[in-house]
């Protein structure tokens, strides 16, 4: 266990995001603002703590304002890898306080007005979400803060704050494949807290172990979201077609010389690990070894072999055939009947 501590000074109308608990809110915030702040903590649904009208009124008054004027804005972590933050003038700021294993976390989005009504409407309410379904098949989220920022980029992770870039139109319209892009992405790169932020594999090496694992998880946590959620990864009807193919490498295959890095690295472990979880051991016992591994590694740094022995171990089931033909070979099934023969016992009677 170890704290990272960092200040940020910006331009006084700058709001800040960042990996960390806020320790200086009294000269960050305005009163408004940490009023606001507490009653998010206890509050049903997402509060504005920077409205959608402060934020525009912040963004038309970028030329006017005194650029001389600043804030220092400080925050801890505790048991992170990594950090990242965020600042703008036209963040449009919401949080909850959600409760996990009796202890608040609160879940933040932040966002310019160009990503609404999409934003204020979903991204907090999924971060909740993957709060709840990951901590179950897990561990529970150990962390105080989980923030999702609109960025530039479609997704991507860090301890406690990710950065997810669907948007509606520019007349405030969106389709249904924007809205579940952006449920999606949000469900995976606050996923990636577990996977491998603190169950804390070489994901340079061995990619399926942070982005196949997630990727799984995030198929649960959709298909919990609502009935027939549009996943795109994770059924074995979406897989089967790059499995067919001629154009692959195993998943256990270091992640620099993939091919057709999404089905080997995402779709294929994720799929792998839900027949193991439907058809193989069953749920009770699967959920039971999945959640013995992400609690037996948390903090610590996993090989390949360690998940594989951990499943095996605590579900009692030798499972090396398994292992050998979805993650070190791309063998196809290769078994036919040629013929039939029937044979009778003679009775001597």
């Amino acid at each position: 266990v170890y704290k990272r501590q960092v200040r940020i000074t910006a331009p006084a109308d700058m709001i800040v995001a960042a990996t960390g608990e806020l320790k200086n809110p009294l000269t960050a915030l305005t009163l408004t603002q940490r009023t606001r702040l507490a009653d998010a903590t206890v509050a049903d649904k997402p509060v504005f703590i920077v409205t959608p009208e402060e934020a525009k009124s912040n963004q038309a008054n970028a030329k006017t304002s005194d650029r001389s004027l600043t804030k220092t804005w400080e925050f801890t972590a505790t048991s992170v890898r990594d950090f990242a933050f965020a600042a703008s003038r036209k963040f449009i700021w919401d949080a909850v306080g959600h409760n996990i294993g009796g202890r608040p976390v609160m879940a933040m989005s932040y966002y310019p007005i160009e990503a609404e009504p999409l934003w204020s409407q979903y991204s907090t309410a999924c971060i909740t979400h993957t709060l709840d379904v990951y901590s179950r098949f897990t561990f529970d989220y150990p962390y105080p803060v989980a923030i999702s920022v609109n960025g530039p980029v479609f997704g991507m992770e860090y301890p406690m704050i990710c950065f997810n870039g669907p948007r509606p139109e520019p007349d405030g319209t969106y389709s249904k494949a924007t809205k579940y892009a952006l449920i999606s992405v949000i469900i995976h790169e606050v996923g990636h807290n577990w996977f491998p932020m603190i169950v804390n594999s070489d994901e340079r090496r061995w990619s399926w172990m942070d982005e196949g694992l997630n990727t799984f998880l995030q198929y649960l946590a959709e298909q919990e979201w609502e009935a027939d959620y549009p996943s795109q990864r994770g059924e074995p009807a979406n897989i089967a077609a790059f499995m067919r193919s001629n154009d692959q490498r195993p998943i256990m295959t270091q992640s620099e010389s993939l091919l057709q890095f999404g089905n080997v690295a995402y779709g294929k472990p994720a799929t792998a690990l839900n027949i193991l979880r439907e058809t193989i051991l069953g749920r009770e016992l699967f959920d039971f070894a999945f959640k013995e591994y992400a609690r037996r590694w948390r903090f610590k740094r996993p090989m390949p072999e360690d998940f594989f022995r951990t499943i095996e171990d605590a579900s009692g089931v030798d499972l090396d055939w398994f292992w050998r033909g979805w993650f070190y070979s791309t063998d196809h099934v290769d078994v036919a009947i040629k013929n039939v023969q029937l044979y009778q016992i003679d009775t001597d009677d």
